[in-house]
């Protein structure tokens, strides 16, 4: 099995601003009300990231995805260094790959 995998995106937050905007109610309810306008609150990081699984002798597609990670909003998240959103989505992708190869050898079960 041959994995290729490419960090195509990836945003640092804005960590005063991010913290500001995540303690205080009425700026807390302002970035709400703005998310739900734009679809994304603001002062976040993220990343995105395209993998490509194929066979490594025959070179035949096994697998794609495309999978994006935007900051968490909890308050114990206010506090986030500026590339913490994208290095944790990272933790994620990473943790995640790791599981299903070992569910795939039978070894582990998936998160």
């Amino acid at each position: 099995m041959k994995l290729q995998v490419a960090l195509t995106s990836a945003e640092g937050a804005t960590p005063v601003l991010r913290s500001i905007s995540m303690i205080v109610p009425q700026v807390r309810l302002l970035n709400f009300l703005q998310s739900q306008v734009t679809g994304t609150y603001a002062f976040l990081g993220g990343a995105q990231v395209e993998a490509y699984v194929s066979d490594a002798v025959t070179g035949q597609s096994l697998a794609a995805a495309v999978d994006r990670r935007i900051g968490g909003r909890a308050v114990r998240t206010a506090a986030q260094w500026q590339w913490g959103d994208a290095e944790n989505a990272m933790d994620y992708w990473a943790e995640k790959v790791a599981s299903r190869l070992l569910e795939l050898q039978g070894r582990g079960t998936a998160a």
